[in-house]
């Protein structure tokens, strides 16, 4: 990082509370934000969340699937983009140009991978001995190993568990006249750079508005980065998401229009219906599970960065078929072997 960053830490929860998966289906009864919340800070009414007493923690923003929750990371994304250096805001013993950022609890692996996106190389500061004595009780190690599982080449990011060593002092020389280039810089270039900055965050914030879902699916700068080779794809690693199985389905449609992320599409291909996955836009949110009329879909095993760049994945297909009973077209998946069972799931 060639000089240092201008970037100053949130000082209070965001809170999107159209995002929360219970505006967003009946189905849905997920409070996992209030379970782990150790000050019991959260509250749901009117269908807004409200925060009390919230020391920034960021748990909620870590464990909450549609980022109904945020504290640092929506800042983080829109500095201009160059290397990252970041650390609690506790550790003082850190590089000059290091971001001092709110717990770092708040951060998950996905997160790091996003950060990645949009910047070269992320380095984080843990020193083992302080993250031991963290307030929040924040297992740091957990999130090494966690992120262990995208084998993440250390070009790209680099987790320090050490005390941080000062380089030795520079050459006085070098010293003054690094001072009297930045004494000498005039006040129109910094009015520019400050221009460019502020158009350049107010450019991505819209067009995050503009183009992507409301409840930004997280695995999708993972994707990308494959896709683009910008990140090597550990074949065999298995990766914290688990592969999604149908075994029956009528092509409802309903866990495709109520899937926050559009994860799940029904597509018409040669005379048939298929019900498709995207891994890389699920959230887990499990509201696909809920709603499934047949009860035909449940999670299986981890999948491998392979399978995972190999979305779509085919759940189930079926061609036009005729009830035996009231005549109409219908689709089923699987379908019935015996004409005599061929009935829709109105007759059925």
């Amino acid at each position: 990082m060639s000089e240092k960053m201008t970037y100053k830490k949130a000082n209070t929860l965001s809170i999107l509370s159209a995002n929360c998966l219970n505006l967003k289906s009946p189905l849905a009864d997920c409070q996992i934000c209030q379970t782990v919340c150790p000050q019991n800070a959260l509250s749901f009414h009117d269908e807004k969340w409200e925060a009390i007493n919230c020391t920034l923690c960021g748990v909620c923003a870590m464990v909450c699937p549609t980022q109904v929750f945020q504290i640092d990371l929506p800042y983080l994304l829109a500095l201009p983009s160059q290397d990252l250096i970041l650390t609690c805001t506790q550790n003082t013993a850190v590089p000059e140009n290091a971001l001092h950022i709110n717990c770092m609890q708040q951060l998950t692996p996905l997160s790091v991978v996003h950060l990645l996106y949009r910047h070269p190389s992320v380095s984080i500061y843990l020193p083992t001995e302080q993250c031991q004595q963290c307030t929040h009780q924040w297992y740091a190690q957990g999130f090494i190993q966690q992120l262990n599982n995208y084998q993440i080449p250390a070009d790209k990011l680099q987790i320090i568990t050490t005390a941080y060593q000062p380089p030795a002092a520079e050459n006085g020389r070098r010293e003054l006249f690094r001072d009297l280039l930045h004494r000498t810089e005039d006040s129109t270039k910094k009015a520019i750079t400050h221009a460019v900055e502020k158009i350049t965050a107010e450019f991505s914030s819209r067009e995050l508005e503009q183009k992507e879902p409301a409840v930004f699916p997280h695995r999708l700068p993972l994707y990308a980065l494959y896709l683009k080779q910008q990140l090597p794809i550990p074949k065999a690693q298995e990766l914290p998401f688990r592969h999604l199985q149908c075994t029956a389905c009528t092509f409802c449609g309903a866990c495709m229009h109520i899937c926050p992320t559009q994860a799940l599409e029904i597509k018409n291909v040669q005379e048939e219906k298929h019900l498709v996955f995207h891994p890389e836009l699920c959230i887990n949110c499990n509201l696909c599970n809920a709603i499934c009329i047949q009860h035909g879909l449940s999670w299986e095993n981890f999948m491998t960065a392979e399978q995972f760049v190999q979305s779509p994945i085919l759940l189930a297909h079926s061609r036009e078929q005729i009830c035996s009973q009231c005549e109409h077209e219908f689709y089923q998946w699987p379908s019935a072997s015996d004409s005599a069972e061929l009935r829709c799931a109105f007759c059925r």
